[in-house]
């Protein structure tokens, strides 16, 4: 059960095989010098091209601008709902009404704890 197929073809003198193998070799380095020609002309003539071109029109910097004071007043905004929420769910007090003078400060910059709070949970790792 042999494979039927192309037949090996042999080359009787050895100079024409070599002669062979160097005009393939011609042509395969002729191409890839092309390619590396073509990718050095490409990226030479991309980096030119970035230079030329105007930084940005008019239009597109009021645009920007405007993006810019909608994502502003957007933060503003969120900042807004937060301390509202946080003045929501604060329990009115008279702890919670001092001036900002009055407040005694720890000596790492906090209040000292409250003992009329609710007790912590005590945890253990063992």
């Amino acid at each position: 059960m042999a494979r039927q197929g192309k037949k090996k073809v042999f080359v009787n003198d050895k100079d024409a095989a070599i002669d062979l193998a160097r005009s393939v070799s011609d042509i395969a380095e002729e191409k890839a010098q092309t390619k590396i020609k073509m990718h050095h002309s490409k990226a030479s003539a991309g980096a030119n091209i970035g230079h030329q071109r105007p930084i940005a029109s008019k239009s597109r910097e009021r645009l920007e601008r405007a993006k810019a004071a909608v994502a502003a007043q957007a933060a503003r905004a969120k900042r807004e709902k937060a301390k509202e929420r946080k003045k929501a769910h604060m329990p009115p007090g008279p702890s919670r009404q001092t001036q900002p003078g009055d407040a005694t400060q720890t000596e790492s910059g906090g209040r000292p704890p409250d003992d009329s709070a609710k007790p912590r949970k005590r945890v253990t790792f063992g």
